[in-house]
């Protein structure tokens, strides 16, 4: 075996057999570290321009930077990042960024403009899902080279192809897809054109406040803190996640003081620990939604008073105050309350007879037998199952199906679905683009990106210009009165995906850990965690 490999593997194993020590003599995690219980099952890596999930994106926001930082208290403000300075062109296409000096990469290697050139050309090449938020804005393989360009070492001028409301722009910039790599590092570890990807599945090759130490899949992440990082080394000198996927044990484990924050836990368990005083309850507002994903191909799904019979199926108030309690906020309208033409209305309620009236008036009166594809997870299958029962009283019979049914929903190869999505930035068009267009149905089409495709719903014309217009526009009073009209238009165009609940993002926190905030577009920072004594 070879040395250094050997020697790593004796290392690791030391940290661990160490970190296991420690609680067994301890039962309470170091002052100097911060212990995270975590589900890892659906983490496949750690690179940016892959991953599309929670938890893995937490990890990149403290292996990376961005040029743009969404502060977590108002994330609606584009605040400087590695970026310690920008300009807008007149006619609002060119964006020219200052790059901060002085910055270091893990490795060692200075941070320059071109890094963060490579990066995002990176991004939009590999046309993976996170591409999407450039590739929205029109950069694509074709163009990208000349249009992201570093001038010289601190200057990077990003051109769009089309204009576009500015801030769409600073917040895809802030997004965890458009972190910074060490390019030089990369192209080191480059394997057969492929821009460092294997690389990245076990490594880091960024310039955040932590690096990483080692990562076993579905067992144990470790990241130490980097002593060179430009804003001053964190106070917890190392972090660790451990993969508890069971509700049950994050909570046990939190109360012993074994773990520090609890992740993906069950409304049982969240309210138990709500009630014990020593944990703080984190709700952390998000901008997706739990939807009810109807398939349009199906004769009878497409029908538009169908998909209105559902509409009175869900138990809006009855989910809010038992699963839902910690894990969203009852809206039925499109636009996450909060942002630009939001509306609060929430007409609809459960009433199995009015669903019986509507299913007799689109010639279903006996009902119907439909599958129904569920995510076996906290709160998604109770919702699922209270739907299914609610179903059964209207004479609809579901056929609740749980497991990992998301490719066969992006293949457009389901009847119902439902699972909650994850928009991350803090604008309406974020949601809207996935709910609301999709400018070419076919099946060749394969706009797997957007949630109405994926759903093959053929959403009004109208609606889908309003949300391109808006996306365009530049006056904010403009945009929030068009983005009024779309939600209300929306609703009422009985819609193949269903809202029932703004999503929340859960944690429960000990009450000794200070500065470890949620925020709503994943990028949850370790370096302003202290613990008080």
């Amino acid at each position: 075996m070879n040395m250094l490999r050997r020697q790593f593997l004796v290392t690791t194993a030391l940290v661990a057999a160490s970190f296991s020590l420690s609680f067994a003599a301890q039962a309470a995690t170091p002052k100097d570290q911060l212990v995270i219980a975590t589900n890892m099952s659906s983490m496949r890596g750690l690179d940016p321009n892959e991953l599309n999930q929670l938890e893995a994106a937490e990890i990149v926001a403290n292996l990376y930077e961005r040029l743009i930082v969404l502060p977590a208290d108002d994330i609606t403000k584009p605040m400087p990042g590695l970026a310690e300075s920008w300009t807008v062109s007149e006619d609002g296409k060119t964006f020219t960024f200052k790059i901060r000096s002085g910055v270091t990469f893990h490795s060692g290697n200075a941070l320059t403009a071109k890094d963060v050139e490579w990066s995002l050309r990176r991004l939009v090449k590999l046309g993976l899902a996170p591409s999407t938020d450039l590739r929205q804005w029109g950069f694509k393989e074709e163009n990208v080279d000349s249009l992201i360009k570093a001038t010289d070492d601190t200057t990077l001028v990003v051109q769009t192809p089309e204009v576009w409301n500015p801030n769409l722009i600073l917040f895809s910039l802030a997004s965890f897809s458009t972190s910074i790599f060490d390019s030089k590092l990369l192209a080191e570890h480059d394997k057969d054109g492929d821009l460092g990807r294997e690389f990245l599945q076990t490594n880091d090759a960024g310039s955040g406040p932590y690096s990483l130490r080692t990562w076993r899949v579905n067992d144990l992440l470790i990241a130490d803190a980097f002593k060179d990082y430009w804003q001053g080394a964190p106070k917890m000198r190392r972090v660790i996640l451990r993969h508890l996927p069971e509700s049950a044990g994050q909570r046990l484990q939190l109360e012993a003081g074994d773990v520090d924050v609890a992740t993906r836990l069950s409304s049982t368990d969240l309210a138990a620990l709500d009630s014990s005083g020593t944990v703080e309850i984190q709700k952390t507002p998000g901008f997706g939604f739990y939807y009810l994903a109807l398939n349009q191909k199906d004769e009878v799904l497409s029908n538009p008073k169908v998909r209105e019979a559902f509409r009175y199926l869900i138990d809006y108030d009855g989910l809010s105050n038992t699963v839902m309690k910690y894990y969203g906020i009852k809206q039925q309208t499109i636009i996450p309350a909060g942002l630009p033409g939001a509306d609060d209305a929430n007409p609809y309620k459960l009433d199995i007879d009015k669903a019986k009236a509507l299913l007799a008036e689109a010639g279903y009166p006996d009902g119907f037998t439909k599958v129904y594809y569920a995510t076996p997870v906290t709160p998604e299958y109770e919702v699922a199952q209270s739907l299914q029962a609610n179903a059964a009283k209207a004479g609809i019979k579901l056929d609740l199906q749980g497991g990992d049914h998301i490719g066969k929903f992006r293949a457009r190869d389901f009847e119902l679905f439902s699972a909650r999505s994850g928009e991350r930035l803090p604008d309406p068009h974020a949601v809207l683009q996935s709910y609301a267009t999709n400018a070419n149905n076919t099946d060749e089409a394969k706009l797997t990106g957007l949630n109405a495709w994926r759903t093959a719903w053929d959403v009004p014309k109208d609606i889908q210009d309003m949300v391109i217009a808006a996306a365009h526009e530049t006056d904010p009073a403009k945009r929030k009165e068009l983005y009024t009209k779309i939600n209300k238009a929306y609703l009422e165009s009985s819609p193949a995906l269903i809202t029932s609940f703004l999503r929340t993002d859960a944690k429960a926190v000990r009450k000794e850990v200070k500065g470890y905030v949620g925020h709503s577009t994943w990028l949850t920072r370790w370096d302003t965690v202290s613990k008080g004594e």
